[in-house]
């Protein structure tokens, strides 16, 4: 049954996963999109609640969520599934018991923890074979299988936790097809690292699949719960151009929307730079954009707007403008990209150069326009 107003079910995705699984496609499916484009919630709203009620057991557990290192952070949300009644209920609750105690400071998408998500210090070997009698536990069989939901796992990409990562690898494999997995992540680099690298981890691990894009009908949803929740909604062509604006951001579309429902005298465009700004500050991109070097400033904005002939004469032109200087080599915008690219600013995204998170990149061009 559905409780929130707002959330959009993707239900013909979550029955495509799901069918996938249980006629015994694949035993994984790593499921890549950037930061605010659903991916937690459909795997918290869409995927566990359909999955439990087919009698599967679900674990969900998300590597942002507490400092302990991963190996910790997944004995624990498999415990809370054993040792507390019901299905998807027991996952919710690993997900109250484990609230943050950390802040959250976005270093574009995947983003940076003031306390760091694992220790420098190895797994020992009794916490991973401890975990891995913990999946054994788990009530699961090839006809209804257990289903591990493990979002952002770029996280897992980090060196400190290569060893964790082949433990993982060697717990599931053993337990195919029992055992099934869904992985999220919003770095392209990370889920490379574990996946798709010549000596990646889950090298040939499941199928990969990027989340599909939503239109007109996640539009009429949204606009159709404003309407229940203040009595009016936005014209349906204006909206979905908003949307188009905001490119296609759930997150960014659905705030605005929120805004509107409680101050009636503000537009679509009104309430989105209300929420630019106020957004902004809580994610610290002032902060993250003043601590970049003039360089990787340039670059990054560059990015932002669309730009991609980064190392062309007429960019390296331009960079040289900005900062003031006769010439910028290419070398130099070759630097800057490694830069922005070691602090998840940006990556390769079918071939082009994108920022991370696109809340942060619509930020800088919001900045600029307004400046």
């Amino acid at each position: 049954m559905q409780t929130d107003l707002w959330h959009f079910p993707r239900t013909e995705f979550r029955d495509a996963v799901l069918s996938l699984f249980l006629r015994g496609g694949a035993d994984a499916l790593t499921l890549f999109g950037p930061r605010r484009t659903g991916k937690t919630q459909f795997l918290i709203h869409d995927i566990a609640p359909e999955a439990a009620r087919r009698g599967l057991t679900v674990v969900y557990v998300s590597y942002w969520q507490a400092p302990e290192p991963p190996a910790i952070v997944t004995a624990h949300a498999i415990r809370a599934v054993l040792e507390t009644p019901g299905l998807w209920t027991r996952t919710r609750a690993a997900l109250q018991q484990m609230r943050p105690r950390l802040r959250v400071a976005p270093m574009g998408i995947g983003g940076e923890i003031d306390v760091p998500l694992g220790q420098t210090d190895r797994p020992p070997a009794a916490a991973l074979l401890k975990l891995d009698d913990l999946l054994g536990e788990l009530p699961a069989s090839p006809e209804k299988p257990a289903l591990l939901l493990l979002d952002e796992v770029q996280e897992l990409a980090r060196p400190e936790h290569r060893d964790f990562v082949a433990g993982l690898r060697t717990s599931l494999d053993k337990r195919r097809p029992a055992i099934k997995a869904v992985f999220t992540g919003s770095s392209l680099d990370g889920l490379q690292a574990l996946f798709s690298a010549r000596e990646a981890p889950f090298l040939q691990y499941g199928l990969q699949e990027t989340m599909p894009p939503l239109g007109m009908d996640f539009v009429a949803h949204i606009l159709k719960a404003q309407k229940a929740a203040s009595g009016r909604a936005a014209d349906l062509t204006e909206a979905m151009a908003f949307f188009e604006e905001v490119g296609r951001s759930p997150y960014a579309f659905r705030r605005a929307l929120e805004t509107m429902a409680l101050r009636p005298g503000l537009g679509l465009r009104e309430a989105h730079a209300m929420l630019v700004e106020d957004y902004a500050e809580r994610q610290g991109y002032p902060r993250i954009w003043a601590d970049l070097a003039p360089l990787p400033r340039a670059v990054l904005l560059e990015i932002a707007r669309g730009g991609q002939q980064l190392t062309s004469t007429a960019a390296r032109e331009a960079f040289a403008k900005a900062l003031g200087e006769e010439t910028v080599s290419k070398g130099r915008v070759s630097g800057a990209l490694q830069t922005l690219t070691r602090n998840r600013l940006v990556h390769k995204l079918n071939g082009r150069w994108v920022a991370q998170d696109p809340e942060f990149a619509r930020y800088l061009r919001h900045q600029e326009t307004a400046g």
